[in-house]
């Protein structure tokens, strides 16, 4: 036998021991399907609310829940990794001699349910159809508690067949994303020995729709504030004091529609430094995006796209910052009329910034603008929101984005590279404290009613997304070697040469 012959015999092989251990994983995978949606419905049971503090021991039991759920797939070294807040939960398989180590992201706190009265059943008693209406519904059951669940369903899939996995792999499955992950960096830096990987990849995103697939180059960052305007020490009998005194509704008003200039940009001083005009890559991205402007609005009832002159509704997404009034209460707002003027009215507001926005420069900038632009005879008290997060633009050639690419082409049309208009903090966090990359390989959709009423989940993203995760630590075992897997010989040929 010569060595070439030797060489091409070892390397079909070792290619088809490769795709019979994805093959076995992927098959345990659909056999145990049962036991696989039962493991998202109780999880998504569990109402683990970050921003509610009557929600803490939930928190905690969700915590525990995937714990024990790490422990029973396989994974080693599971513990909580305590924070100031909401705990993480780290796990980790490093048994991959030789291959690189890939760190999985995601986070099971979940967002508020308000207004309940609009769900069609009940938010923390999830259920699936598999037969009708194909859907998970519950809160979390997209975002993100069937997104994390997917690589670590994966990953039990190798371990219960093969009983090792390509590549080493650590979950940070964070409990406070929801919040903005304020005590994530923290984190990150205290562990930072703990969760050094070569690769990172977040289970949190999503994909473009069920036939088109992309991959997010970049996600916009994040600051919040409230700003509260009061005018007199208690409220007034309108009939009395009404016309005479300042009303407080009315200066929140006028000062909010003083922070947008006609054209629909931010009329703050300072808001935009840092922000990077559009490059002939941008628009080309958001050219070839599958994007139906029109049937979007429609299913929205949306009576039309609106937003900065100049810009496409893709741009203002994903290039172009934002402010946005996301509350606002004051007076009486129970049924029937009371008639005062009331003594306060507040309103939430929340900026996503774009690389290379500085979140402190910018919310300095706003503290500013509130303070020189009070309306005549109010009070405006400016206080910052616990909602920060970084911009963060990643490059298009990097290992996890080669092998999400071609395991993303075996499933759907695309990928198409985009940036994301929301935001994940742990992504530019990791960059910055661990100094990796974090690609986004979730299945959530835009149409999952995402922070809304009536969360849902396609079972068909949920099942394609756990089959794409078991593929994808296949092809990091390649890529992230740096071998680049090669086609596989001619099996004729083979035996030619032989004989």
């Amino acid at each position: 036998m010569g060595i070439h012959s030797v060489l091409l015999l070892s390397s079909t092989l070792i290619a088809l021991s490769r795709a019979s251990t994805v093959d076995d994983a992927t098959k345990y995978s659909k056999e145990n399907v049962k036991d696989i949606d039962a493991d998202l419905l109780k999880l998504a049971a569990i109402p683990s609310i970050s921003s509610l503090p009557e929600h803490a021991r939930d928190i905690v039991a969700a915590s525990e829940w995937l714990i024990e759920k790490l422990k029973a797939a396989g994974l080693e070294n599971v513990k909580l990794l305590p924070t100031k807040a909401q705990p993480s939960v780290y796990a980790e398989w490093l048994r991959a001699t030789g291959a690189p180590t890939v760190l999985i992201y995601g986070h099971y706190d979940v967002q508020p349910v308000d207004p309940l009265e609009l769900w069609d059943t009940p938010p923390f008693e999830p259920k699936v159809d598999r037969k009708d209406k194909m859907l998970f519904n519950g809160r979390g059951v997209s975002d993100d508690k069937g997104g994390l669940l997917q690589p670590i369903h994966a990953v039990e899939a190798y371990l219960k067949t093969s009983k090792q996995l390509p590549v080493n792999v650590k979950f940070l499955l964070e409990g406070q994303e929801e919040i903005g992950s304020p005590n994530l960096a923290e984190l990150l830096q205290e562990h930072k020995d703990l969760l050094r990987a070569d690769i990172a990849l977040s289970a949190d995103g999503g994909q473009i729709s069920p036939k088109h697939s992309g991959i997010a180059l970049g996600l916009r960052g994040a600051v919040a504030f409230e700003v509260e305007a009061q005018t007199v020490d208690v409220d007034l009998h309108s009939g009395m004091k009404g016309g005479s005194v300042q009303n407080p509704i009315h200066a929140l008003a006028q000062f909010i529609d003083n922070l947008h200039a006609p054209n629909g940009s931010v009329k703050v001083e300072g808001f935009y430094r840092g922000v990077q005009e559009r490059t002939a890559e941008d628009i080309a991205d958001a050219a070839a995006y599958p994007f139906d402007e029109e049937a979007e609005m429609k299913s929205l009832g949306a009576l039309g796209p609106h937003g900065e002159d100049g810009y496409t509704t893709l741009e203002r997404r994903w290039l172009r910052p934002t402010l946005e009034v996301v509350g606002i209460w004051g007076g009486f707002t129970g049924t029937g009329i009371k008639t005062i003027v009331p003594s306060k009215a507040t309103a939430k507001i929340s900026c996503r910034l774009v690389p290379d926005q500085d979140p402190v420069e910018v919310l300095e900038a706003l503290r500013a603008h509130t303070k020189s632009h009070a309306p005549p005879q109010t009070r405006l008290t400016f206080r910052k929101l616990p909602f920060h997060a970084q911009p963060y633009l990643m490059p298009r050639d990097t290992v996890a984005n080669r092998a999400a690419t071609k395991v993303l082409k075996e499933h759907f049309e695309g990928p198409f590279f985009y940036r994301e208009g929301g935001s994940i903090p742990a992504l530019a966090l990791m960059k910055e404290h661990l100094g990796i990359w974090c690609t986004s390989f979730g299945f959530g959709l835009s149409t999952d009613n995402l922070h809304s009423p009536n969360e849902r989940y396609m079972v068909s993203m949920w099942d394609k997304g756990r089959e794409a995760w078991i593929k994808l630590l296949h092809e990091m075992s390649v890529l992230g070697s740096g071998q680049e897997e090669q086609a596989e010989p001619d099996m004729s040929t083979v035996l030619k040469d032989e004989l």
